[in-house]
């Protein structure tokens, strides 16, 4: 990981997890969380990507306000992101991933 508050769509970044005791365990799940950039600041909101805002809670335009990405796991069916939890703070973001591991050559899974 490269650390960094500067990201683009499409990278992978690394992120504290945010605390929301209704979807995660804090006793089960590593404070970081790993998750696809779909939307920075100031870009369209990707349809589907965030739930709707409730009454009261003002409008962003149809934008990603400032400080918020919109955050995808790659596997949609098993990932608690932005579908669930909506805009993650900019700030909660530790880095960018600059490149996947490999496993060494003639290791086994145990």
């Amino acid at each position: 990981m490269r650390r960094t508050r500067t990201v683009r769509r499409g990278q992978v970044v690394v992120l504290l997890r945010p605390r929301s005791p209704a979807i995660w365990r804090e006793d089960q799940h590593s404070p970081l969380i790993v998750k696809r950039v779909v939307a920075v600041p100031g870009d369209p909101v990707p349809p589907g990507s965030v739930p709707p805002l409730k009454e009261g809670q003002g409008g962003h335009g149809g934008r990603v306000p400032p400080g918020r990405v919109v955050l995808l796991g790659d596997n949609a069916a098993a990932s608690v992101d932005s579908r669930q939890l909506g805009f993650f703070p900019l700030g909660d973001v530790l880095g960018v991933v600059a490149r996947p591991l490999r496993r060494a050559e003639g290791a086994h899974r145990r």
